[in-house]
């Protein structure tokens, strides 16, 4: 015996309570107003309506329709059922609606942030591919510090952000997406121009951009120099994207990231690689108190195919 036809199965009245398949079997048979009708909203037989359809009704213990001819005439107990039964498949449509618009367009607003060098190409980039997906997604973008990072996540401010480094605090944790190499960019007629690589030992005299020592660039640049610069420059900056602006002013040449470089700058200054090759990482934080949201996966696997790409 079936636990459903136990006993103990039974409803408070006496009649044993319907289970969905035969709920919706009754409602198609009332939309359809015939057998056949009903089988072939469901996509079944006209025989396995009528067995749901009789076991139903042994069940509660009463008709649900006069058979006349080859009608069925609901009952007013099938009415009064019918009234509950759409009520049911009311609040159905509107969970799957709201399935449907999670899925296209996440829970609310998804907030970003990244140090300013990623957000010059690589989370532009990332939004639109993502949002070809995503068409009504709503997004909040911020450019903040290295130093800023951590507090955006710890205030509830940031969802995903991407850095050169990670933030250390036991509350968040971070992922590594990849590398991106670093680049040489000078102003245009200058002597590094006329190089087709651009050495550590190229900076030991020349005027050049630099970053503090603290600053997440100047770590990466560590194994170029192979430690410090012999020169120390003669301007610094604590962001790659101010580097672009002073060399595209004239001020001398910098090291920076690839993905700091638009198509526009790229065709006011002079690119060369660097030898020994030197790289920053992309790291990939949220905090690890909440589930990273939809649109915040979905954004990093954006940022991971344009790395792949």
């Amino acid at each position: 015996m079936h636990d459903d036809d136990s006993p103990s199965a039974l409803a408070p009245g006496g009649s044993r309570p319907l289970n969905l398949r035969q709920i919706e079997v009754f409602r198609a048979i009332m939309m359809s107003g015939s057998i056949s009708g009903a089988g072939r909203m469901l996509h079944v037989s006209q025989p396995a309506v009528s067995r749901v359809l009789a076991l139903t009704e042994s069940r509660l213990g009463y008709a649900l329709f006069e058979r006349t001819r080859s009608r069925l005439v609901p009952t007013p107990e099938a009415r009064r059922l019918y009234g509950e039964v759409e009520q049911v498949y009311g609040g159905i449509q509107r969970v799957n609606d709201l399935a449907a618009s999670l899925a296209r367009d996440g829970a609310g607003m998804l907030r970003v942030v990244s140090s300013a060098t990623f957000g010059q190409r690589l989370v532009p980039q990332a939004l639109l591919r993502m949002r070809r997906r995503n068409e009504r997604s709503r997004i909040d973008y911020r450019s903040v510090t290295y130093d800023e990072l951590a507090g955006y996540f710890l205030t509830g401010r940031a969802d995903v952000g991407l850095s050169m480094s990670p933030p250390q605090h036991p509350n968040l944790s971070s992922t590594l997406l990849g590398t991106v190499p670093i680049v040489c960019l000078a102003p245009r007629g200058h002597e590094l121009a006329g190089h087709e690589v651009v050495h550590a030992g190229d900076f030991s005299c020349a005027q050049w951009i630099g970053y503090p020592p603290d600053t997440p660039l100047s770590r990466a640049l560590a194994p170029f120099f192979g430690g410090e610069p012999a020169c120390a420059p003669a301007v610094e900056v604590h962001s790659p994207v101010t580097a672009c602006a002073f060399v595209l002013q004239g001020l001398g040449p910098a090291l920076v990231d690839r993905w700091c470089v638009t198509p526009e700058l790229a065709g006011h200054v002079e690119i060369r690689p660097v030898e020994p090759p030197a790289h920053v990482q992309i790291w990939a934080t949220h905090t690890n108190l909440a589930p990273i949201p939809l649109l915040g996966r979905r954004f990093l696997e954006a940022v991971s195919q344009m790395l792949a790409d």
